[in-house]
C-alpha cells in the first residue's frame, strides 16, 4: 500500500511538468504556423520587439483583435495558451 501511495505522489508531482512540456510543444508548432513569419524564430525579431514574455491576456488580445497590421487568427483558448507557454519557454532561453 505504501508503494502505491509513493508512486501516486511521484506521478502527481511530475504531471504538471509533463503537461507544460506538451503544451509548449503544441505552442511551438502553432507559433511556426501562425507567428514565425512576422515575429521570427526566437520571437525577438519583429517591429514590436521581444514578445517572449507576454502574458496570456496580452497574447489572447493580440490574436483575437490583431493590433496594428497583425491579422486576427481563429485559434481556441487552448491553442493561445499553448503559444503563450511556448513564448514563455523562449523568453527563458
Amino acid at each position: 500500500m505504501s508503494r502505491l501511495i509513493v508512486f501516486c505522489l511521484f506521478a502527481l508531482a511530475f504531471a504538471p511538468v509533463a503537461h507544460a512540456s506538451d503544451q509548449a510543444g503544441l505552442g511551438a508548432k502553432l507559433y511556426a504556423k501562425h507567428c514565425r513569419e512576422c515575429h521570427g524564430p526566437t520571437a525577438r525579431e519583429s517591429e514590436v520587439g521581444d514578445i517572449g514574455g507576454l502574458s496570456l491576456g496580452t497574447v489572447t488580445s493580440a490574436v483575437r483583435a490583431g493590433p496594428g497590421m497583425m491579422p486576427t487568427f481563429a485559434l481556441t483558448s487552448e491553442e493561445i495558451a499553448a503559444i503563450t507557454a511556448y513564448l514563455a519557454r523562449l523568453s527563458r532561453s
